[in-house]
């Protein structure tokens, strides 16, 4: 065994496990099968699940739609990829190899065209698997004159049926195809978004309620009204006595009143909001909300990465860090908080953060990151009125209550000092009323502002992600691509052609550390593979190992060991559960490789979806069973188990002898 490059591999010693650092689960409507459904509709979804990798999901689908009526070429010819699709001739069942027996005649009642050509090389390619021991050439010859169409859905659908003299004969063309799939549809540059959580939607911080409580109303009230009472009386004694300088004083002192009031109530409540926002955004990162809990700190971690990614590079840069601290700490509170609640991962919320962080240095960088200093800014004239007119007011009011004291001393100073006391305390209340009902109103339309600016960054995003996110097409093309080219990497290191290859297997499993994703109705997929390949040849079998790097497309580390027939101690497959499946493959000479297949990812399932249906899928998609039935009959037989399966033991040329065995 050669380990030329460091790997990681899914499991390594007794109890290893894959370890996943991301999952997201996608909604689609795409392999949705509606009561009712139509028979044309179900081929339809049958041939997606088809096209995307899930064989068993398109067999069971295409023969509901044959069952009822459907039974055109092209259905007959994709029921027939169904069923030969990740599987090799042998684990065809007996009733699986009695209807494709039919084919024949199913293929006479056919009008001439692509579809019934193609189902006719697919006759005689099951002629010959049916047959060891026979001449493969009529089906080379059938398979090679077919449409490019056809014949690259059977190339790629029949990937463990065609293997030796059968592979040879297209596999240049194969490995063509396998490297202008590989990187094509921008792969690089769209995987990525395959598996990236789904941004949750925005939420907003809505205003803090009202402070002012029912007292401060009754205070208010009472004030207003022992005011009022004690201000009537004092008119009247001074419109009784008639005089013009005291009725013109007492007017006056009253219309000074409402400007004094109006203009300090804007002033006071303009220099209250900047002091009350200055306080807010002196805040400094770690004040506020639990940063040390697990959510939190994620969100605190994000803030601080995102700052400093759209923070300037040049000398400014501390600078804006320094100035934004406090709208940091501020968003990061808010973000905690709005979001803590719904056990949301924090990939779905970096959006949000980003978006924020981004938004905050352009503010700062345009000037405008104070701006509510220059929103609530008390103009010179609010100032200039309001001191006049206290000046009006209390000499108004000095001669009013003069002029009211010479009538009757004691009634009129009582009624004076009981007006300057009961309009003090209902001033200050009805200013504190009318304050926190103008700061909910101004906080609204700010929180209404905030949550459409989000709203957009958000639809924007969605856009990009629905728009960049590859198809399970897509992702299974590559996938495909990738596995070719280690298998051709495979052939060229051993020196190997596909006439020395009895047969093969590919077992993938999700690598360390790796991120995953699905869409509804569809098995697992991950952002990095641990694909092992067995090559069995005459003289035993070839194992690679590499990891697969999806999202960049690339191999990292390769290990390979190669072991003989007889070397092969015994193959275990254990089930803790009908979701968890791992295998162990024990050699004569080396430490047990157990290989986790499926684990608890199947018991993640939508609400209207079977954990069962998806551990299977997660089987199929591995290609468990394949390499299981090699493994185990290379364990219970060793190399007399190539003589005892015909469709191993037939060559191109005729049959293996026993001396080519030895």
């Amino acid at each position: 065994m050669t380990s030329p490059h460091p790997t990681t591999h899914a499991t390594v010693g007794k109890g290893a496990h894959v370890g996943i650092v991301a999952t997201e689960v996608h909604d689609s409507t795409v392999y949705q099968v509606l009561p009712g459904a139509s028979p044309a509709e179900k081929y339809a979804v049958g041939l997606r699940y088809l096209e995307d990798g899930i064989p068993s999901r398109a067999r069971e689908l295409i023969e509901e739609a044959r069952g009822h009526g459907l039974t055109d070429g092209n259905v007959q010819f994709h029921w027939v990829l169904a069923m030969l699709s990740k599987r090799s001739y042998r684990d065809l069942t007996s009733d699986e190899r009695h209807q494709l027996a039919g084919l024949p005649a199913i293929c006479a009642a056919l009008p001439d065209d692509a579809w019934a050509r193609a189902l006719d090389a697919l006759c005689e390619l099951l002629g010959y698997l049916a047959t060891p021991h026979s001449n493969p050439q009529p089906a080379i010859r059938a398979l090679t004159e077919l449409d490019r169409p056809q014949r690259e859905q059977i190339q790629r659908h029949l990937d463990l049926v065609l293997t030796g003299g059968l592979r040879d004969s297209f596999w240049a063309e194969t490995r063509r195809n396998a490297e202008a799939t590989q990187l094509g549809n921008g792969r690089t540059d769209r995987v990525w978004a395959y598996f990236h959580p789904r941004p949750v939607r925005p939420r907003v911080r809505q205003p803090a309620p009202s402070e002012t409580t029912s007292r401060d109303r009754a205070r208010a009230t009472i004030g207003t009204l022992v005011s009022t009472l004690a201000v009537l009386y004092l008119g009247r004694t001074i419109f009784l006595n008639a005089q013009v300088l005291p009725i013109v004083a007492y007017l006056s002192a009253a219309a000074a009143a409402v400007l004094a009031v109006r203009n300090g109530h804007e002033w006071r409540y303009r220099s209250a909001r900047i002091a009350a926002k200055d306080r807010l955004y002196r805040s400094r990162p770690g004040r506020g909300s639990a940063v040390e809990e697990g959510f939190s700190r994620r969100v605190d971690h994000a803030f601080t990465h995102y700052f400093a990614r759209y923070a300037p590079r040049d000398d400014t840069r501390q600078e804006c860090l320094a100035a934004t601290a406090g709208f940091q700490a501020v968003l990061r509170n808010e973000i905690a908080e709005i979001y803590r609640e719904s056990r949301i991962p924090i990939g779905r919320v970096r959006w949000l953060i980003r978006h924020e962080a981004g938004s905050v240095v352009r503010q700062w960088k345009a000037g405008e990151l104070f701006r509510y200093r220059t929103q609530y800014r008390v103009e010179p004239s609010i100032k200039l009125r309001c001191v006049g007119m206290t000046v009006v007011l209390v000499a108004a009011a000095g001669y009013t209550i003069a002029s009211a004291v010479a009538t009757s001393l004691v009634p009129h100073v009582a009624a004076a000092v009981i007006a300057i006391a009961a309009t003090t305390t209902a001033g200050a209340g009805w200013s504190r009323i009318v304050s926190e009902r103008r700061r909910i109103a101004e906080d609204q339309l700010d929180c209404d502002e905030v949550l459409a600016s989000r709203e957009a960054a958000y639809a924007r995003w969605k856009h990009k992600l629905d728009s960049t996110r590859p198809s399970e097409a897509e992702m299974e093309q590559w996938l495909n691509a990738d596995k070719i080219k280690l298998l051709d990497k495979a052939l060229k290191h051993y020196r190997l052609a596909w006439r020395d290859i009895l047969t093969h297997a590919f077992l993938q499993t999700p690598a360390k550390s790796c991120k995953r994703a699905r869409v509804n109705g569809a098995p697992w997929r991950y952002s990095k593979y641990d694909i092992r390949l067995f090559l069995i040849t005459h003289d035993g079998v070839r194992e690679l190992s590499t990891e697969i790097d999806f999202e960049n497309a690339c191999l990292n580390g390769e290990e390979r060991n190669n072991f003989r027939f007889d070397a092969v101690s015994s193959v275990h497959v254990a089930t803790s559960s009908e979701l968890s499946y791992s295998m162990e493959l024990v050699l004569m000479n080396g430490e047990p490789q157990n290989i986790d297949i499926t684990d608890h990812e199947s018991s993640e399932a939508a609400s209207d979806e079977s954990p069962l249906a998806l551990a299977k899928m997660s089987l199929e998609a591995a290609g468990f069973t394949n390499t299981l039935h090699i493994l185990e009959g290379i364990a219970a037989e060793g190399k007399n188990w190539i003589k005892r399966d015909p469709y191993i033991n037939a060559a191109p040329g005729g049959a293996i002898t026993e001396n080519r065995l030895r």
